[in-house]
């Protein structure tokens, strides 16, 4: 049997596929997928020509997703039609990004795991189960720390004429549009990835005290957060993935270590664990 692992977002996804036979391992970037606003055809497309070819055409599948907005009992069944779509017989099985964060941070291991990329979640794993305590807000009222968080405290603070002269023109070089950035903010899709695409900006200025005061502020912000809905044991240890974690983990690390919480591992992609983790549970 041949085993797909998707790591799935709302604007791309990671595919691999484990051979029970020979082992082999193929992985590759596609479109994504979220299911609580997204459209599934485009991925759906992918997926069928990367059957074509490959050891999943024509063999016993089980795939195995991990799915942003899949938390909801409702959301996670959209996102498996989808996916039995394109393979009608395949054992599918899905869930949360959260959970294969956890998987591909920890293993077999128990500890805090934290996705901070675009979007903001956490949650103790003790091994096998995720414990979520802490309600996930979307970037409008809370993903703290990410990049949909940091970007938009950027464009308020470029719009209102808060940042430098010389970083300001530095991060916008056409000016800071107010109507064009207004109207992709509240436009009907992809304002999160869009607030999210300022902050890979940051990164060349990581020098400049303003890059490094809103960076370290958004960061406390998310420490404190977790503080207050983890146990002092439970948030002992911190293992990240995700681009803005792996973008800026030193400012990240400080703010964690003020609340007492160790970052021990931080990862910009899920997918290396996530086989390491699947092949250690072994093929069908």
């Amino acid at each position: 049997m041949a085993l797909l692992i998707g790591d799935i977002g709302g604007s791309s996804s990671r595919w691999a596929v484990i051979d029970r036979d020979r082992q082999e391992v193929a992985a590759q970037a596609l479109p994504g997928f979220n299911p609580s606003t997204g459209d599934p055809a485009a991925l759906q497309h992918a997926l069928a020509k990367l059957a074509v070819g490959t050891k999943v055409d024509g063999k016993p599948l089980e795939v195995v997703a991990y799915g942003a907005g899949c938390g909801h009992r409702q959301r996670a069944q959209r996102m498996r039609e989808a996916l039995e779509a394109v393979w009608p017989h395949a054992l599918v099985q899905v869930e949360t990004d959260l959970l294969g964060a956890a998987r591909s941070l920890y293993g077999a291991e128990r500890g805090l795991a934290l996705i901070l990329g675009t979007g903001m979640n956490t949650g103790y794993y003790d091994g096998h189960q995720l414990y979520t305590p802490l309600p996930s807000l979307g970037f409008i009222l809370g993903d703290e720390g990410s990049g949909a968080d940091i970007g938009k405290h950027l464009l308020r603070d470029a719009l209102y004429d808060l940042v430098p002269e010389a970083l300001r023109s530095a991060l916008f070089p056409q000016g800071a549009d107010l109507p064009g950035i207004l109207r992709e903010v509240h436009g009907p899709t992809g304002a999160q990835a869009y607030v999210a695409s300022f902050t890979a900006t940051l990164q060349n200025h990581l020098h400049e005290q303003y890059v490094h005061d809103l960076l370290a502020s958004r960061f406390f912000a998310l420490s404190r957060l977790i503080a207050g809905f983890f146990s002092a044991a439970e948030r002992a240890e911190v293992r990240a993935v995700g681009s803005v974690a792996h973008g800026f983990r030193n400012l990240l690390e400080v703010a964690m270590d003020h609340r007492g919480m160790k970052l021990t591992a931080v990862a910009k992609d899920p997918m290396p664990g996530l086989l390491q983790y699947h092949q250690g549970q072994g093929l069908r």
